[in-house]
Order: C-alpha cells, then sequence, then structure tokens
C-alpha cells in the first residue's frame, strides 16, 4: 500500500466544482474540509474560459482553507475532469530478477513507472500479476519469484488539455499534482469489488456530459465519453413550460419522476413562468418531457456500451450502476434498467464496499459526489505514480513574480513556516 499523506482533491465539472481536503487514516482518509461551488469556464468536457475556471478553482480552495483554519492545504493534489481525450489502453509490463525475490510495493511502483513509455500517459494502473510464468495473482507483495508480469491498464490524456489542467493550479504550494481518469475515480467512488470483478457497467451521468466505464475481471476495459447531460432534460422543461433554468431544475429533481406512470394523473404543482405569473401544471406532463429526452440519451449511451461489447465478446456485465447529479433524477435507474435490458441501481460512496473514507457523513449518499470519494479510493489504493514538477512561486505576490519550477516526490512533502500566508494570498488574489 502506498503511503499518502494529506491530499486536497479538486472534481472540476460543468455545473459545479467539488473540493475536498483529507488526511491519510489507518484504514483510509478522513476529510476535514470540503466545499462545492459554482463552475465557470468549462463546460462539455473542455475548458472555454481559463480565467473564469481559474477564479472558480480558487472560491473552492478558498472555502477548504477557511474551514480548515490553522492547516494549510500544502500537500498533494489530485484534479479530475470530465475531460473527453482520456483513453485507456491495456497492456502487459515484464520484469526479471537475477535471483529470486521477495515483492515489496517499491517494486511495484517501480514496474508502473517502466509502464510510462510516453508523455501522454498520466496513469498506470496493475491489475494482475503472473509469476514465474505460471502463478496468477492479484497481489504479490511478499511473495518470492525470479519474474513478475503485470497486466496494466495505461490512462492516456493528450498532452495539451493536460497541460491546460496543470497550468490552472499554477502558484498554488502543493508538492505534487495528480490528473486522475473521471470514470475511473467514478467508478472506485460507488461500485463494489464483487461488481468489478463479474462485470459492471458504470454510468456517470453528469450535468453536460455522460462518461461510460465497464469493468471486467477487476479490470477496466473500455470507456466512452458523450456530450450528453443532465442540462438537455432542463432545457426541455424550460423550454415546454416557459420558466427559467433554476425552475425547471427544481421541477425535475423534486417534483417529477422518470417512471411517470407512477404519478397520479390529477397531481399538480405550482410553477413561476418568465413573466413571474404563478400557475400549476401537471407533474406527469412534467414527468413525460423529461423521460422522452432521458430515453433518447440512455438510448445513444446504449450504443457506446455495445461498441464496448463488441470490442470485448467474454463481456457479459450483471448490471449497471448510475452516479453523478444525474442519478438523483426520480426513476433514473428504472428507465435504464429497461433501456439495457439489465439490473440499474444508483451509485454513491455508501453504495459500495470501499475503504474508509470519513468526516462527510452527510455528503455520502449523494451521488453527484461519487467521484470526490472515488478520487480518495484511487489515492489509498495506488498511490502517486512519479514525481512531478509544478509551479510554485517565492513569493506571496504571484502576479509580480516569475513562477520557479520545483520537483519533488509524493510522500515528501515538506511543509514551510509562510506555506498559510503564501496560500492566502494568492486565494485572495482569485477570489
Amino acid at each position: 500500500m502506498a503511503k499518502v499523506g494529506g491530499i486536497t482533491v479538486v472534481d472540476i465539472g460543468s455545473y459545479n466544482i467539488k473540493a475536498a481536503f483529507g488526511e491519510r487514516a489507518a484504514d483510509g482518509f478522513k476529510i476535514l474540509s470540503y466545499s462545492t461551488v459554482k463552475s465557470n469556464g468549462f463546460y462539455g468536457g473542455q475548458i472555454i474560459d481559463a480565467v473564469g475556471l481559474k477564479a472558480s478553482i480558487g472560491e473552492a480552495l478558498g472555502e477548504l482553507q477557511t474551514q480548515l483554519m490553522k492547516k494549510s492545504l500544502i500537500g498533494h493534489l489530485a484534479v479530475t475532469a470530465s475531460e473527453n481525450l482520456f483513453s485507456l489502453e491495456l497492456s502487459k509490463v515484464n520484469k526479471d530478477f537475477s535471483r529470486p525475490e521477495v515483492i515489496s510495493n517499491a517494486q511495484i511502483q517501480e514496474i508502473r513507472g517502466e509502464a510510462v513509455k510516453s508523455q501522454d500517459t498520466v496513469d498506470v494502473i496493475p491489475v494482475r500479476y503472473t509469476l514465474d510464468g505460471e502463478r496468477k495473482v492479484i497481489n504479490p507483495i511478499s511473495m518470492t519469484t525470479s519474474k513478475i508480469s503485470a497486466d496494466v491498464v495505461r490512462v492516456k490524456m493528450d498532452q495539451l488539455p493536460k497541460n491546460e489542467l496543470m497550468n490552472l493550479f499554477q502558484g498554488y504550494p502543493f508538492d505534487s499534482i495528480n490528473i486522475m481518469h473521471p470514470g475511473l475515480v467514478a467508478s472506485e467512488g460507488v461500485l463494489t469489488e464483487n461488481e468489478k470483478n463479474r462485470g459492471i457497467i458504470c454510468l456517470d451521468f453528469g450535468y453536460s456530459t455522460f462518461k461510460l466505464t465497464a469493468y471486467m475481471d477487476g479490470m477496466p476495459i473500455g470507456y466512452k465519453f458523450m456530450p450528453l447531460g443532465v442540462e438537455k432534460i432542463v432545457k426541455d422543461i424550460a423550454t415546454i413550460f416557459k420558466v427559467s433554468y433554476p425552475e425547471a431544475e427544481r421541477l425535475l429533481f423534486y417534483h417529477s419522476n422518470l417512471d411517470y406512470e407512477k404519478i397520479n394523473e390529477n397531481e399538480m404543482v405550482e410553477i413561476v413562468d418568465f413573466s413571474k405569473a404563478k400557475k400549476n401544471v401537471k407533474k406527469r406532463s412534467i414527468s413525460m418531457a423529461a423521460y422522452a429526452r432521458a430515453k433518447e440519451m440512455l438510448s445513444l449511451s446504449r450504443r457506446s456500451f455495445n461498441e464496448i461489447m463488441n470490442a470485448n465478446p467474454s463481456f457479459n456485465p450483471i448490471g449497471i450502476v448510475i452516479t453523478g447529479g444525474g442519478a438523483s433524477i426520480p426513476g433514473i435507474s428504472s428507465v435504464a434498467g429497461t433501456i439495457f435490458n439489465m439490473v440499474a441501481r444508483n451509485g454513491t460512496y455508501v453504495s459500495s464496499n470501499n475503504v474508509i473514507v470519513t468526516g462527510a457523513e452527510d455528503i455520502m449518499g449523494v451521488p453527484v459526489y461519487g467521484p470526490l470519494f472515488g478520487a480518495y479510493i484511487y489515492a489509498y489504493k495506488y498511490g502517486k505514480l512519479e514525481a512531478t514538477k509544478i509551479n510554485t512561486f517565492t513569493t506571496s505576490s504571484p502576479a509580480s513574480q516569475e513562477p520557479k519550477t520545483v520537483e519533488r516526490t509524493s510522500g515528501e512533502g515538506k511543509e514551510s513556516n509562510d506555506s498559510l500566508k503564501k496560500l492566502w494570498d494568492f486565494l485572495k488574489k482569485l477570489v
């Protein structure tokens, strides 16, 4: 198990940014602060306004620091975003020893490091191992072998969007930064180990994107990104009933049900239209409008699922788990189960059997925070891949100084006396 200290996680979405700071505990992580702010400058998996997005990130981190009081956010940073330029690649890495050796965690990290062949590889996940060409194991730690072969999943991302994400955090006094795959952290946050071993589909239903991740034999075997999301349903309701987007969101999440036949035909809800006039509309009418668009989008995602199936003929999933903001739409699992023709459930951190994360119990049952918890679970399992160069500043006035590049390695974070002041000064300039 990799040693991991304090970690700040920033989950960037089109609708909002979720952030948290957690410290390593004996059996997981303890979250000491968390925040949710409106996202600006990020839409459909792309940065459309770097200045606006950086300001939103600064606001989220500023709230974390306020809650922490005397503690500082310095440590390691994990970033996940709904980027559409991630991909997964399965490969094998071999390592021979001159004489039989007992495998340690350090050697596993060396194998991961050797698997990074190009700049577009942001992470490597060992899934299973073969010792001496015969013994197949899932955890070789403390076992003796003269040859080890690892089946790994390479997480790849184009260099340009990777650099754009990294640049959003220039000037912060973090020891290192790690960009995480959005589909993997969402899955880690809500799936059980049994589901991943038997075969499962995780659908992260976001505000402007779908992320579809397939697991078989405990490893991710496919990933699909689609520019679809909750916003399309909200827009339909706003257009049909002539209401604002916030009012349409209220109607969707609190007064509709995609399984619309469960709603009484005569049940009404009061709405406020653009002219500020109040009127009553049928909840079933709202639900049918939402159902039509949700069915269309889920049917399109079924096509992506079929592509994964065709590429992996032995893949036979036992069901689909829906997480993200869209999982909070009443009746979504019923519709998804019908379209995918399999059992469907909503996924939250509390519905998984993952390592223990404490300190944020009031949001553990909310699907939109699945990726946030998943990032901590991912860090607990795999730790940091390698040393990462980050840009920091030598004074508390980053706008007036040129950045200085510093190389640090995960697990070797050093706190300075003025680190808290540096962070506060930087955040005040952003917010």
